[in-house]
């Protein structure tokens, strides 16, 4: 998702939430740490407080209680086995403890033995001390009954009536010892408004609230005045929940105590504190509670978080507006990078564009490197420019080059394919020289039957002149076709020799052509090298050829000549038979040797015909060879237009860039 969004707006949804989260993280850990440190300050403080009125209220114990023990003393020294000798310092003393004790509503005297008639009892209306009537002090005795003990106590909400109304003290009582033993009581009652009063008004910390609870649960003050006299299991289930019975083991227990839990009453959280107060040598304690909502005593610190709160409101206003004018900062360079390579994209590049590069930041670095870039990009252009038109050039030459190649081989191919059949044409002519030849040959041996024949007929020679003469013509005429044979043949042999220097001159040119077409030619210049040498060869056997004709030439008229003359000697020397059979015996050899010629002959047509046909196959190779190479010269001629092609399509891609 950030990728579709500006620089501006991906640093303002970064940045401003990353710090948000940050500060929103440290105002928590700064409100936890300081409400925690809040709460402990808190905790010491009111337990500082609770121990202060635990022990304000203790003293306020202690002064009557004090009073009591001394006047205790004193019974137990004017008694005699256990008893007062007398009621009426009974009545003494109590007359002057009341009337030294101030907060006193009353205080009374019971003896263990005849503890109605003999107990004594003072009450304190307004300014006046005066006994109780019989039937008040029979009630508080039957009252105090159940609560007898041998030890002081403390006594709450004991009903007195003070003649019109009843009021409710605060009994503190002190046993009376003589010889030891336990012989009644004495006795005085606090007004408990008076205390109502006193712990009511308590505000710890301007926000608290205080109670005072008897050992025995019984609330003895309270902000709520309705519930004073009233157990706490009772009356404080609203507040307390399910901490009642906790609550009510401490103060049974007379332990301390701090618990944090939601008053169901109140629905908020209430911070509590139980302190035990000792009251004199009493057995039991009571104990002071204190409450405190939670959020009172947390409200500096709330409203430090909220401060934070709004300090961090204000300073992500300024962060949002300090992103928005440092992302079009960083925008506006970046925008103008992107606009270049946009334009550099487009198809209208224009290398000679630069951005501006001022400043040593990461962007003024990123814009001068981005010239260099664009400077580095030009220079290469300019070189693929330059290259591409060379690359061009280069392509036309050869594309000229292999359309010459390809007409040079395409007239080598025909030149070869005259020769193939000019080849053809003269291994034809030497199959007809070997025919001829062994004609000769086989005429040669009728005539060398024919002088065998003579020379075993010598007697008969001069009748058979006119015959030999005839045969003589005859022979002359063999003779001359035979020379005019010897010169065909010599003619043959001159075209085949003429034909031999041609191929050799072909071979040669064809050499160098597969010279010049380099590994494609390879192939074609050994076929050219075999065709130099096969007419090499050719050439010398013609040559062999020419000599051997030649000498038959020579021979042929030779016989001629001798044919002629024996005709002439034959007609004039009839009846010379020894010459005519010497001259028959140089006519048999002479045969014999043209036989022999002829053979020569036949041979050396069958090895020229030979020669003829390898040099015909190695010309139709040649041939075939040329036409690959005309194909490859087609094939580079194709691929120099596709270069000429490519090179024109990279010159106009090229172009696209401004220089």
């Amino acid at each position: 998702m950030l990728s579709n969004l500006s620089m501006k707006n991906k640093l303002l949804f970064t940045v401003l939430p990353l710090t948000l989260l940050i500060y929103l993280a440290t105002v928590t850990l700064v409100y936890l740490s300081s409400r925690n440190s809040t709460e402990k300050l808190a905790e010491v403080a009111i337990d500082a407080i609770a121990k202060q009125q635990a022990s304000e209220i203790s003293t306020y114990f202690d002064v009557p209680l004090y009073s009591l023990r001394n006047t205790a003393g004193l019974f137990g020294s004017e008694m005699i086995e256990g008893e007062l000798p007398d009621r009426r310092i009974a009545d003494q003393m109590i007359e002057s403890l009341i009337a030294g004790l101030p907060d006193a509503a009353a205080i009374w005297w019971i003896p263990r033995t005849n503890e109605v008639d003999g107990s004594v009892l003072w009450l304190r209306t307004g300014n006046r001390l005066n006994p109780a009537l019989d039937e008040h002090r029979h009630a508080l005795v039957s009252a105090l009954r159940s609560s007898r003990s041998d030890h002081e106590q403390a006594i709450p909400l004991v009903p007195i009536n003070m003649g019109n109304t009843e009021q409710k003290v605060i009994a503190l009582t002190v046993p009376v010892l003589s010889n030891g033993v336990v012989t009644g009581s004495i006795g005085v009652g606090l007004d408990a408004g008076k205390l109502q009063e006193r712990v009511s008004s308590l505000r710890p910390l301007e926000v608290g609230i205080a109670a005072l609870i008897a050992h025995d649960t019984t609330l003895v003050a309270h902000p709520d005045a309705s519930r004073v006299g009233m157990k706490q299991a009772d009356s404080e289930r609203d507040f307390l929940g399910d901490n009642v019975d906790v609550v009510t083991d401490a103060v049974r227990t007379g332990k301390n105590m701090t618990l944090r839990f939601e008053a169901p009453a109140l629905s908020e959280e209430i911070f509590m504190l139980i302190t035990p107060v000792a009251i004199g040598k009493t057995e039991f304690a009571w104990s002071l509670g204190l409450a405190f909502p939670s959020s009172a005593l947390l409200g500096g610190v709330t409203t430090l978080a909220m401060q934070l709160l709004l300090l961090g409101t204000f300073a992500s206003i300024a962060l949002a507006v300090a992103v928005v004018v440092l992302g079009r900062a960083i925008a506006q360079p970046l925008r103008a990078v992107a606009d270049t390579v946009k334009q550099l994209a487009s198809g209208e590049a224009d290398l000679c564009s630069r951005l501006p590069a001022s400043g040593n930041d990461e962007l003024g670095t990123l814009a001068r490197e981005f010239n260099h870039f664009l400077s580095a990009m030009a220079d290469l252009v300019f070189e693929i420019k330059g290259t591409s038109k060379s690359l061009q050039d280069t392509s036309v030459q050869l594309q000229e080059q292999s359309r010459t190649a390809g007409q040079v081989v395409d007239n080598q191919r025909d030149e070869v394919g005259q020769l193939a059949t000019a080849m053809q044409q003269m291994a034809a002519t030497i199959e007809e020289v070997a025919a001829n030849a062994g004609h000769a040959a086989q005429v040669t041996g009728a005539g060398d039957d024919a002088v065998a024949l003579g020379q075993s007929k010598v007697s008969g020679l001069v009748q058979a002149i006119n015959k030999d003469a005839e045969t003589l013509e005859h022979v002359s005429t063999l003779a001359a076709q035979l020379d005019d044979a010897s010169q065909s043949i010599g003619t043959i042999v001159a075209v085949i020799s003429n034909i031999a220097d041609q191929t050799n001159l072909l071979a040669l040119n064809a050499a160098i052509e597969s010279a010049r077409a380099g590994e494609q030619g390879r192939g074609f210049a050994v076929v050219a090298d075999e065709v130099r040498a096969l007419a090499r060869r050719t050439h010398t056997s013609t040559e062999e050829v020419c000599a051997s004709i030649n000498l038959i030439q020579e021979r042929t008229r030779t016989v001629v000549d001798i044919i002629e003359q024996s005709r002439r000697t034959s007609q004039s020397n009839v009846l010379t038979a020894s010459e005519a059979s010497e001259a028959l015996d140089s006519l048999s050899q002479v045969i014999s040797q043209v036989r022999d010629m002829s053979q020569q002959i036949a041979t050396a047509t069958e090895q020229q015909a030979t020669t003829s046909d390898l040099l015909s196959r190695s010309l139709v190779s040649i041939a075939d060879s040329a036409e690959s190479a005309s194909h490859s010269a087609a094939d580079v001629n194709r691929r120099s237009d596709d270069l000429e092609a490519s090179a024109a399509r990279l010159n106009a891609l090229v172009s696209r860039f401004k220089l």
